[in-house]
């Protein structure tokens, strides 16, 4: 009789064991519920579906989300390897929730050229465009092999500049020397080479006080690279 006690209780925590060890392990293989935030604003380029899709496209299963497997590290890695996005935390809490805040690439100007179009960041990174969202960026025309690092640079310096940052809508380079074409102008303005900035807006700023009551239509291009001096070429509009 004793001997069947003994069994009885003995078959009884066995099956109790293997009860929480199969609901431990049910819980461990769940699909962890995922909450997507983007750092500073809402997502422009991407949003919590995209980033969503992103997580679960390792080989084409939602298995990379199962609580049991899941990497941390390794899902960072992910979400950063996307040229759209910058960085990327993930962190998971006691009650199942994979929290991921992601931070997109801010771009500073747009490049086109015959072959491709895509913006650049201000740490020299390449972004693709997206139909989602097009950024208000200054324009560059042309290639952009060998001088992107002083095209960031150059625009770099325009965006911290209130005037030059509303005004100068697009550029190229052309033997070495900066096109600039500007909002509220039709002319173009040779700006020379990506140096002496400050002195070339200040210029450029007394120029648009002296145009003010100007013919400025007859101007067609502005030159701004010599020291000290406005040169202005009115082109067949001189009369």
């Amino acid at each position: 009789m004793r001997k069947r006690i003994i069994y009885f209780f003995s078959l009884l925590l066995i099956l109790v064991f293997l009860f929480f060890f199969s609901q431990n392990r049910t819980s461990k293989n769940q699909i962890l519920k995922v909450k997507i935030d983007f750092k500073y604003e809402n997502g422009k380029f991407l949003d919590s579906q995209m980033v969503n899709k992103l997580l679960i496209q390792s080989k084409g299963s939602t298995f990379f989300l199962k609580e049991d497997i899941l990497d941390l590290k390794v899902a960072e890695d992910l979400l950063k390897s996307n040229p759209m996005i910058a960085s990327a935390d993930i962190f998971r809490t006691p009650q199942g929730i994979l929290n991921v805040k992601v931070e997109e690439r801010k771009p500073v100007v747009r490049i086109i050229n015959d072959k491709e179009e895509f913006y650049v960041d201000n740490f020299g990174y390449r972004v693709p465009t997206s139909k989602k969202y097009s950024a208000r960026v200054p324009i560059y025309y042309g290639q952009t092999n060998k001088n992107l690092k002083d095209i960031v640079n150059f625009i770099k310096f325009i965006k911290n500049d209130q005037f030059a940052k509303v005004e100068i809508i697009d550029l190229r380079n052309l033997n070495n020397n900066y096109i600039l074409g500007l909002r509220s102008f039709p002319f173009k303005i040779i700006w020379g080479t990506n140096s002496e900035n400050q002195h070339k807006i200040k210029k450029l700023k007394y120029l648009y006080r002296y145009l003010e009551n100007q013919d400025f239509l007859k101007v067609e291009k502005v030159n701004l690279s010599f020291d000290k001096q406005i040169v202005l070429d009115y082109g067949q509009n001189r009369k």
